[in-house]
């Protein structure tokens, strides 16, 4: 038996790191599910097995997880429960879990949800034990010299200063118009052009809006933690793929980069837009420290480093077979077969389909993606915590419904948060979704023996979970899964033909609830969001491709600078959730939550500060 001073400085699977542990098995119908390390060291069957290892320098048998493959340096926990369940049944469940590192979790999550840290809340020593407690003991210092807010720890007795003073640029009659272009779909040259402006004066007003939006949307989005309670929100996640263009001239290597978007359903307000890139990070200074340290030779869930893309690992995934992306063409019950057996065939599959003409930026470093996932539904439940109840609708999308569950495990173990896949018929033409529609509309019909357009709101609702009820006695069932696919025959145009399938616990409720969730299972809150992104910022524009490059992807008003991405974003959540007024329900998604009590004026978000006083 191996000694414990053979398994290095680190433990088998990496332990909870400040609140966070993402290890476990996440198999909610499983005997483990949610089972983390320190849970399973507390149970009467470990210590059963380990009551003859006291005070030996032996390694612990776990009766709950085995630590399987090194391969690339990436190791897994498969889950002994589900692979017994697995050899005494004619399904197959996923048994096998990446292993990841908690502390690249909660760096992620602190680089995501920097904006609602209040100046002068938070101690900025990494080292202070108030980190570890949340409880933080601040005071003012005086003002620096220039007028800054000056602050000291009461802890650590470390004193730091708070945000300075916005320093006065010229033209400041402009900012308004300034900020409509650029969710006006105007290119950054056409403003220029029009209001007559340098690249250097243009970039500089930017990055003062993108400080504004986040001080305000920061001061709104507290609330929803500090002061407000929900009784239930419907919240759907997806994902937007963007390539910005490439800066090395000679290899022309577009950087792909993902970002994971989470909206209300309900209101349509969006909760966060994540991209995986992060700019505060040098390449070359992480490259040396990760060589200094040899990062390199730690397994992946023990790095330093683990969350970046380094160089060494990027070669890596560029060498490995079949890189490309695999068209997958058939029905729709084909798709979900397909995807599926990937989810339970391949443990060790990345959410991140890296392409031969893709390149790491030499600018910043891109993030794994599966750790922004992550950290992106852990704010999400740190901005819901006053929800009694949350329902999520994923997209069938690699890794998200992992992260998912990873982040809200415990709420899920309560019953207090349910989680279900959503697919429908993509890439059809206007036609083929009018004829969905028209096929729709004539089987409730049919099933009902009245005119659909005869029909109120509440009876169509009536009809149609009548027909999802029928619909659950013969779902689809993929090949080995446990998995239900349940039909929503409601008519769609953006969602035609659309399936979903649960994927935690709802047996608990009567059929009429069961039909009700799978009636309000949709993505299109969050597929409105990207839609409109696409039409109304020029960067988020999709690129083409032409046949005489290779499948690089070009676009004139793609950046050249990945960071745009995240600030363009941010900037048109706020405007999208506070400012554009729906026309057919004269509100904004903003107003439905309760976060708003009219339309924001542009004007009280770009001089937010002097709005507050």
């Amino acid at each position: 038996m191996s000694k414990k001073s053979c398994q290095g400085n680190h433990p088998r699977i990496p332990l909870e790191y400040k609140g966070i542990q993402v290890n476990c098995c996440k198999f909610t119908r499983c005997e483990n599910f949610g089972l983390t390390p320190e849970k399973a060291q507390e149970t009467e069957l470990f210590k059963e097995y380990n009551k003859n290892n006291l005070n030996r320098q032996v390694r612990d048998k776990d009766p709950f997880y085995k630590i399987t493959g090194k391969k690339n340096k990436i190791s897994s926990i498969k889950c002994l429960s589900c692979t017994a369940t697995n050899q005494n049944s004619s399904t197959t469940n996923q048994t096998i879990y990446v292993l990841k590192s908690n502390k690249a979790v909660h760096q992620e999550l602190e680089r995501i949800s920097s904006y609602l840290v209040d100046v002068g809340t938070v101690c900025v020593n990494p080292d202070c034990h108030s980190h570890e407690t949340n409880t933080y003991n601040i005071t003012k210092r005086g003002k620096t010299a220039k007028g800054t807010q000056r602050y000291r720890c009461n802890d650590c007795k470390t004193s730091f200063t708070g945000k300075p003073n916005q320093r006065n640029h010229e033209r400041t009659e402009i900012d308004k118009i300034f900020f409509k272009l650029l969710v006006a779909k105007v290119p950054l040259r056409q403003i220029k052009f029009i209001l007559d402006m340098s690249m250097g004066m243009i970039y500089r007003r930017l990055d003062f809006i993108h400080q504004q939006c986040l001080a305000f949307v920061a001061d709104r989005e507290r609330q929803l933690y500090q002061s407000k309670s929900y009784e239930r929100l419907y919240l759907c996640t997806d994902r937007q793929v963007h390539k910005s263009n490439w800066t090395n001239r000679k290899e022309k290597y577009n950087c792909e980069f993902y970002g994971i978007g989470t909206a209300d359903s309900k209101s349509g307000y969006v909760l966060g837009f994540h991209f995986n890139y992060d700019s505060s990070m040098n390449p070359e200074v992480v490259e040396d420290e990760a060589g200094s340290v040899e990062d390199y030779k730690q397994l992946r869930h023990n790095r330093e480093y683990a969350r970046l893309w380094l160089k060494s690992d990027f070669k890596e995934s560029s060498n490995a077979k079949n890189n490309e992306k695999k068209e997958i063409a058939g029905s729709i019950e084909e798709f979900i077969n397909i995807k599926t057996k990937e989810g339970i065939e391949d443990e060790s599959m990345s959410s991140e389909n890296l392409e031969k003409t893709t390149d790491i930026p030499v600018k910043g470093m891109e993030v794994h993606n599966e750790y922004t996932m992550a950290a992106h539904f852990f704010l999400i439940k740190k901005l819901t915590k006053n929800v009694a109840k949350t329902r999520f609708y994923l997209d069938l999308d690699v890794g998200m419904k992992t992260w998912y569950i990873a982040a809200f495990k415990e709420e899920i173990a309560q019953g207090n948060s349910d989680g279900f896949l959503v697919t429908m018929e993509k890439d059809l033409t206007v036609d083929n979704k009018q004829a969905y529609v028209f096929d729709a509309k004539q089987e409730i019909s049919k099933f009902c023996g009245h005119k659909y357009s005869a029909l109120t709101s509440q009876q169509l609702y009536r009809v149609v979970n009548d027909m999802i009820i029928k619909n659950m006695e013969s779902p689809h069932i993929p090949p080995k899964s446990v998995d239900a696919w349940v039909k929503n025959p409601m008519p769609s145009m953006s969602e035609p033909d659309k399936r979903i399938s649960s994927f935690t616990n709802i047996d608990r409720y009567d059929l009429e609830h069961q039909a009700n969730l799978y009636r309000k299972g949709s993505l299109h809150a969050i597929d409105r969001f990207f839609m409109q992104i696409r039409r109304r910022v020029n960067m988020f524009e999709r690129p083409f491709q032409s046949g005489s490059n290779q499948g690089r992807l070009w676009n004139g008003y793609s950046p050249y600078n990945p960071e745009m991405y995240q600030k363009l974003g941010d900037i048109f959540r706020v405007f999208y959730n506070y400012c554009q007024l729906s026309e057919k329900y004269k509100d904004t998604p903003a107003m439905k939550l309760g976060l708003a009590k009219g339309v924001v004026d542009i004007e009280k978000i770009i001089y937010f500060d002097k709005y507050k006083k």
